[in-house]
């Protein structure tokens, strides 16, 4: 096998698992989608739809929640992140004081956005 074929199997092997949810609902309809993330968080395992298979939530992991409001458009975005290894979702390395992170949070007020 060439170098040049090889790079390319090792790239197909790395490449990004993506999967989108985006469009119009109602917020009944919104509150149903955070609802089974929320419970499958609690449970360790998110079903995200009929084509993909479980994704395994580990322990710990980093979570952002991002508010941004402009003129003509607000937005709310959450994100829950963690490192993976072999396959394997993977919790972060704890905080060596106690065991737990503390979150952080950043405020802007309406003056500081201009």
């Amino acid at each position: 096998m060439t170098d040049q074929s090889q790079n390319a199997n090792d790239a197909e092997e790395h490449e990004e698992e993506e999967f989108e949810l985006e469009g119009l609902m109602t917020r009944e309809q919104g509150e149903n989608v955070l609802r089974r993330l929320a419970t499958g968080v609690a449970s360790g395992s998110v079903e995200l739809g009929r084509d993909e298979g479980p994704v395994t939530v580990p322990e710990q992991f980093e979570v952002e929640v991002e508010y941004e409001e402009e003129e003509d458009e607000a937005e709310l975005e959450v994100e829950l992140e963690w490192s993976m290894a072999d396959g394997e979702a993977v919790s972060p390395e704890e905080d060596e004081s106690d065991g737990t992170e503390e979150p952080e949070t950043s405020e802007q007020g309406a003056d500081d956005q201009e």
